[in-house]
């Protein structure tokens, strides 16, 4: 009994660390930018604490609002696909959120800034801001275009790419504790919601082995 009690707590608890992983409302904290500049702003993710206790690193998708260190506000998440309204830019289409996320992807895969991918960072990111504010790149120092190369290098990946693991953190209205009221919305990468459960089935199923007990 004691197993299936156990059992039974574990996937409880793997399932609520799915749904909320999928949707929900979070308050969120900027610590940082993080380590990476250009142009005068951060670049690449920045650092935040997640209801006020979690470390979370997110990147920004907006370059038309403001943050403030150690401010915090209000956001609900949302999964690509599908996008649960509202989100920061209306205008915005399910393609270009791909764009977005599949750049995004790419930043957080190389890692940890260092002196060999803090360009690339850079550039990155402006590509990713310039996708929903054409223009947000036009005082970068660019001689070799790559802000444009990584513009179409996403146009040409987006629907190749999985973003099952992609959470958008719109902000939500006049939850800012400063500046304009609204601050910007972030991208993150968190663990499959499937990902999670199918984790919990194999944990569930090893003690099963070994106890080799049964309910």
């Amino acid at each position: 009994m004691k197993l299936c009690l156990r059992t039974i707590t574990l996937l409880a608890f793997l399932l609520a660390l799915a749904e909320a992983a999928s949707a929900g409302t979070v308050t969120l904290t900027l610590d940082n930018g993080g380590n990476d500049t250009m142009g005068g702003v951060y670049v690449g993710p920045y650092n935040f604490t997640e209801n006020g206790s979690t470390p979370l690193q997110l990147i920004c998708d907006d370059y038309t609002h403001e943050v403030y260190l150690n401010e915090s506000w209000t956001a609900t998440t949302s999964n690509l696909p599908p996008l649960i309204e509202p989100l920061q830019f209306q205008h915005g289409s399910l393609q270009q959120y791909e764009e977005v996320a599949w750049l995004a992807q790419q930043i957080f895969a190389l890692g940890p800034v260092n002196s060999s991918n803090a360009a690339t960072i850079g550039y990155m990111q402006y590509a990713l801001w310039d996708i929903f504010s054409p223009g947000a790149s036009s005082g970068v120092s660019d001689p070799t275009n790559q802000i444009g190369y990584w513009m179409t290098q996403a146009e040409d990946n987006y629907s190749t790419g999985n973003y099952s693991d992609v959470v958008i953190y719109t902000p939500d209205s006049g939850s800012q504790t400063g500046g304009d009221g609204l601050p910007q919305e972030y991208i993150g990468i968190v663990p499959e919601p499937g990902s999670l459960l199918l984790l919990g089935t194999g944990i569930v199923g090893l003690f099963a082995f070994r106890r080799k007990l049964s309910c």
